[in-house]
């Protein structure tokens, strides 16, 4: 007889969604949180778009999740490398779990939500705004007027 199939993973994989961002862990915005509640070891990387911080993640043996913060004019991408198992409710930051590696149940702290697993993609984070414009060129100072003569000793 063939051999019987081998058990259920713990870790269920998550589609990309069209727009390729993998989905919210604990279905909604926040900070990534290790076992524990800590932020755990990451990688920074900064001035990155969100698509190109999953992209790094995507292509390192060690990244397990990104996490991905918008702060003012600046973005922080953090290369997880722990698996992450609750997510801290933060509109300006974004957990996403690689798929495969995605633990039972991710829950969201404060709430204590058992069990939320993960859902539908959020639209990336905005990108920041512009620079602001340089101030306008202040107009030459007046001509200063001659020197006189010198006078010879």
């Amino acid at each position: 007889p063939p051999p019987p199939p081998p058990p259920p993973s713990k870790h269920r994989a998550a589609a990309v969604p069209a727009n390729g961002l993998w989905p919210l862990a604990g279905e909604r915005r926040g900070a990534c949180r290790v076992e524990g509640g800590n932020t755990g070891s990451f990688d920074e990387v900064w001035q990155i778009g969100e698509l190109a911080c999953q992209r790094k993640c995507a292509a390192s043996s060690t990244c397990v999740a990104i996490g991905f913060v918008y702060a003012g004019r600046m973005t922080r991408c953090e290369l997880h490398n722990a698996l992450i198992y609750s997510v801290l409710p933060t509109g300006q930051a974004s957990c996403r779990i690689k798929p495969g590696l995605s633990p039972a149940g991710v829950r969201v702290d404060p709430l204590r939500r058992r069990g939320a697993s993960l859902g539908a993609p959020a639209p990336p984070l905005p990108l920041p705004p512009p620079s602001p414009r340089p101030p306008p060129e202040l107009p030459p100072p007046p001509p200063r007027p001659p020197l006189p003569p010198a006078t010879p000793p």
